[in-house]
């Protein structure tokens, strides 16, 4: 019997990879990024346990922290597809709350895991935003893996963690971290 994961679980492997990932680079003293949790109003309580329960409001973005002494506010999304990222993944309230936050300072980003390849890119926000453009005006409803090639950068472990994401914050910041 083949069980069905749902929408919500889809990513909690790259959740838990990404969460180790950021434990490593607090441990280390490299930056401080955390899960930000969804607010959630509980209905029925049993003990500590939510039964049942529904979001408060929307969710803003998954991680937020501190790097290098900047802000840092990132989306994580994953795809079983093999050949593209469908932009319906991607939420209009996440990418206002990562165009406000970039304006205000912060360095924003998304990191897409393509499950089925075992690959993660991290892409940035200007390149998410012209793809939804394009959507927009008529054009494709989805990225091929093939821009990601291009225009994004694949994410590996180094010595310095599991899925070592700041190394592309390095370079989205303009600084030569070798």
């Amino acid at each position: 019997m083949q069980l069905k994961t749902s929408q919500a679980n889809r990513g909690k492997g790259f959740e838990d990879l990404l969460n180790y990932a950021n434990e490593q680079y607090e441990r280390a003293s490299v930056a401080l990024i955390h899960k930000r949790p969804t607010p959630i109003k509980a209905t029925k309580t049993k003990g500590s346990r939510i039964l049942s329960g529904y979001f408060e409001e929307k969710s803003t973005v998954d991680y937020d922290g501190v790097y290098r002494g900047r802000a840092v506010y990132f989306e994580a999304k994953s795809t079983r597809d093999r050949t593209r990222f469908d932009l319906d993944n991607i939420s209009k309230h996440q990418i206002e709350h990562l165009e406000k936050t970039e304006k205000m300072g912060a360095v924003c980003f998304l990191l897409i895991e393509f499950s089925a390849l075992k690959a993660t890119y991290f892409v940035s926000l200007s390149f998410i935003r012209m793809a939804m453009l394009h959507a927009q005006n008529g054009g494709r409803k989805s990225i091929p893996i093939e821009d990601f090639d291009v225009y994004g950068c694949l994410v590996t472990q180094t010595k310095r963690a599991v899925l070592d994401y700041l190394v592309h914050v390095d370079k989205l910041i303009g600084i030569d971290a070798a």
